[in-house]
């Protein structure tokens, strides 16, 4: 028996008066609640600022009147214990930085960003508040101080209280609901089972069973008098059915063969792209032509002689009529690429329509039969390639004129920081060595040591500003590849090492006959870095080793760079190959940072990988692919590495 569900029900209605009462309750509740909640927060959070900005700006009056920033910045140092508390800072009635105070890994404070004294700012998930700092009447400077304002995370969580209250009040109410159900619908479900059960049994002898003396009872009353008002209309009814029965089925029976005949129809001419039309030997229609009618909506009165030509596109009958009159002349068959009107889009569509000459046993003309095919999704298509075809000329050219102009600009550059800068740097170390020879007995041992840190800034510029020149170069040098002999090039390399630190004993083993494919100077540059590295990092070992040897590369060559030096941290793998990323202590191993970033794009623009294995102090690995003769590609390779 069939049961009513979904909306239309009572017990649906009833249940979705409760709930939607309840649950507009809930949420008027509820964001009062929110709101009232996240209110007090921010009043609590920034009194809570204001008393520790007070409490600073009181301890610090003495600070501020007699210029001592050292017992300012103790009292700012205090905040520590407050981990809410991410920065602070006191400023002087000049607004200048008297004081400071920041959490670990919390940047310094910028002035541009700062709220002007007396006002809180809210940023992110941070608030600052600016506080003057008064005594007796007048203003010595002010206190800032950045904390930690989770609105985000406090908003979350008041709506997690109520959405479990709201779920438990939902629960609560469907309990009410279902009680208030077996109360009222329980009744009115048994006279709905009792009309169902009238329905599928067509037994309108059936009665409800009356049980209350409400609005239910009397509801139960018309009903049982209605089941037997149809009984006696249906038995009625009975004699006069079964007399048209059979009338009624052979008009449906004819009905339905008529439908399917006209979809049957309706289908074949939506289907057919092909038109197959006649022609007597003057080129007039004079038959029936179905095809060509439905296909341009056409009839036998539009289309009986020449009437045919009209539908296809003005612009195109004077082709077509030229078409005809040599063909006729001639008396041989012509193919051309029309427009004709097509009545189902209400637009002209490109055909190809071929005609062809019917020729009897003398030679003699009889009439003219053709086709004509609809190819006008090809032609779109083929138009859609050429505007795409054009198009991507035009972006080719515009991007290959960016790249040129972002070249151009790339070599301005280093024409100015090759000129430019170094002349301030080298006029910096000259003068600071003139100094240091000429007023050597002028200056004591401080000035001495400041000129030279100034001697030996400069010059770590200048090897920043070569090794940045370099990366240039190996960005824009064009590649020259050809068979390389890698260990010959490599024992070339640990020659030179050698000889500019001949102190260093350091065991070096290069295994013979490594063969690639690539640019000779690129390659040597590659290797050169790779190996000072190797050289620089095991500079603290007592028992330096260093290894190259190849390695299995799916094809490619492969070789790999083995050290048992000061290694790194694979957590920190992702910097390697970046420019100026060190992962070493520059006073241990002396370095810009650039030559792994360089070793990087060398190989990449040879279309090969590099990647790199370490440990803590246990050594690292440098693995290195280039592909074979003629399989290189610039710079489509991912880099599948930790970083150094």
């Amino acid at each position: 028996m069939k049961q009513l569900s979904g909306v239309r029900s009572i017990r649906f209605k009833l249940s979705m008066g409760v709930l939607l009462t309840t649950m507009t309750a809930l949420f008027i509740a509820g964001l009062i609640q929110i709101v009232y909640d996240l209110g007090d927060y921010r009043e609590r959070t920034v009194q809570d600022l204001q008393t520790q900005a007070d409490l600073i700006g009181e301890a610090s009056i003495a600070a501020l009147q007699f210029d001592d920033p050292g017992v300012a910045q103790e009292r700012l140092a205090l905040l520590r214990i407050r981990p809410n508390i991410l920065a602070a800072q006191i400023r002087d009635s000049d607004n200048t930085l008297f004081a400071e105070y920041a959490a670990n890994g919390v940047p310094t404070l910028a002035l541009a960003e700062l709220p002007t004294a007396g006002e809180i700012q809210v940023t992110g998930s941070q608030l600052i508040l600016n506080r003057q700092i008064v005594s007796e009447g007048n203003s010595l400077g002010s206190i800032l101080i950045v904390a930690i304002y989770d609105f985000n995370a406090r908003l979350l969580r008041d709506i997690g209280i109520v959405l479990v209250v709201a779920v438990l009040a939902l629960a609560i109410s469907m309990l009410i609901s279902r009680w208030i159900q077996s109360r009222v619908t329980r009744p009115i479900l048994s006279v709905t089972e009792l009309a169902q059960q009238v329905v599928e049994q067509q037994n309108y002898d059936l009665r409800a069973v009356k049980t209350t003396d409400d609005e239910i009872g009397y509801l139960v009353d018309a009903f049982n008098a209605m089941l037997s008002e149809i009984g006696r209309r249906t038995a009625a009814l009975e004699s006069i059915n079964r007399q048209l029965g059979e009338e009624i089925k052979e008009r449906a029976e004819a009905e339905a063969a008529l439908r399917a005949t006209q979809l049957r129809h309706t289908a074949l001419i939506n289907a057919l792209t092909e038109v197959i039309w006649r022609a007597d030997i003057q080129g007039n229609f004079l038959f029936e032509e179905p095809a060509w009618d439905a296909y341009t909506g056409q009839t036998r009165e539009t289309h009986i002689g020449h009437g045919w030509l009209d539908a296809f596109h003005s612009d195109d009958r004077a082709k077509l009529h030229d078409f005809w009159h040599t063909a006729a002349v001639n008396a041989r068959s012509f193919v051309a690429e029309l427009r004709l009107w097509h009545v189902k889009t209400q637009d002209y569509r490109s055909v190809h329509l071929r005609a062809v000459p019917i020729i009897d046993d003398n030679g003699r003309l009889l009439e003219w039969k053709g086709v004509i095919e609809d190819i006008h999704d090809r032609v779109q298509a083929v138009q859609e390639i050429r505007h795409l075809n054009m198009n991507l000329e035009r972006r080719v050219t515009e991007r290959t004129t960016e790249l040129e102009n972002a070249n151009k600009e790339l070599e301005a550059f280093s024409y100015s920081v090759s000129h430019d800068l170094r002349t301030p740097l080298r006029s910096i170390d000259g003068f600071s060595q003139a100094l240091l020879e000429d007023y050597t007995d002028v200056l004591d041992e401080s000035g001495k040591d400041y000129l030279a840190r100034v001697r030996s800034a400069a010059q770590r510029m200048g090897g920043l500003i070569d090794d940045l020149l370099k990366l240039s170069r190996v960005s824009r040098a064009e590649i020259e590849c050809q068979p390389l002999d890698l260990s010959s090039i490599a024992s070339g390399v640990v020659e030179e090492l050698r000889t500019n630190d001949p102190q260093r004993k350091v065991d070096i083993d290069i295994a013979p006959n490594l063969i690639g494919y690539g640019d000779p100077k690129l390659i040597r540059v590659a290797l050169e870095n790779l190996l000072n590295n190797a050289w620089k990092y095991t500079g603290k070992c007592a028992e330096p080793k260093i290894q190259l040897e190849g390695h299995n590369a799916n094809g490619d060559t492969g070789l790999v760079i083995r050290d048992n030096g000061a290694g790194f941290d694979m957590e920190y793998a992702g910097k390697l190959f970046g420019a100026f990323q060190r992962l070493h202590d520059a006073r241990d191993f002396p370095g810009t940072g650039v030559g792994l970033a360089t070793v990087q794009r060398i190989i990449r623009r040879h279309g090969g990988q590099i990647w790199a294995q370490a440990q803590v102090n246990k050594g690292a690995a440098f693995y290195i692919t280039l592909p074979p003769d003629k399989e290189r590609s610039y710079e489509h390779q991912t880099d599948i590495t930790g970083r150094r």
